[in-house]
Formats: C-alpha cells, structure tokens, sequence
C-alpha cells in the first residue's frame, strides 16, 4: 500500500506568481503542478540555481491580495531536451519566509478545491 509521505497537499491550478531572483523579476502565469503550504512546483524557461532565494508574490484568484513570501529553489529537472528552444525546466520552490496567516491562506485554499472536487 502507498503511504503518501508529504507534509502538505497539493493541488495543480493555474495562478499567477511574480519572482524577484537578484533584482530580476520574472512575472508569469503559471500552472502550478504541486501548489501546497509548504511551496510550489513551475515550469521555467530557464535554470534557477539550486538554492537560490526568491521574493514571491502569489496570486490566489480568490483573494485580492498577493501572498509575498520568499522561496528557495529546492529542485529543478529539465523537461525538454537540450537542443531544444526554448528549453523548459520543472522547478520545485520551498517557502522559507512565509507569514503563519499567508501559509494558512493557501492551505485554506488547496483544502476548498480538493473538497469541491471531491463533491
């Protein structure tokens, strides 16, 4: 039997986030494969370095307001080869500096759509 070992649950959706990596903005919308508490999973036209630090600004599209946080790159795969242009990676984002009322937000958040898919 599988156990599921991650902290958090995840959902995928569609969400609109800003990174600051070293003064450089990067703003996108993306679709988040492992939106959860604890961090997020996007897919970049570049490589970050493994434990950069991002400023994040997270746009639930429930809320108004933008949850700002910082992250740090936890992991990055390629997902397209490297001939390929543009070249695309998968990029696992841990939140480090995340407010308790911001981290319940989202889990508030991914708690509302896994109910009502459920339903």
């Amino acid at each position: 039997m599988f156990a599921e070992k991650r902290e958090f649950r995840r959902i995928k959706i569609a969400c609109k986030i800003s990174f600051n990596f070293s003064g450089r903005e990067l703003v996108l919308n993306s679709h988040t494969e492992d939106l959860s508490a604890g961090g997020l999973m996007v897919i970049l036209g570049e490589e970050i370095a493994l434990s950069a630090v991002a400023g994040l600004e997270l746009s639930l599209w429930y809320d108004q307001a933008p949850i700002k946080c910082k992250g740090e790159v936890a992991w990055v795969n390629e997902i397209t080869p490297k001939e390929t242009n543009p070249r695309l990676f998968n990029t696992g984002i841990k939140f480090v500096d995340i407010s308790d009322s911001d981290r319940e937000k989202i889990s508030n958040f991914v708690n509302n759509i896994i109910s009502t898919w459920q339903q």
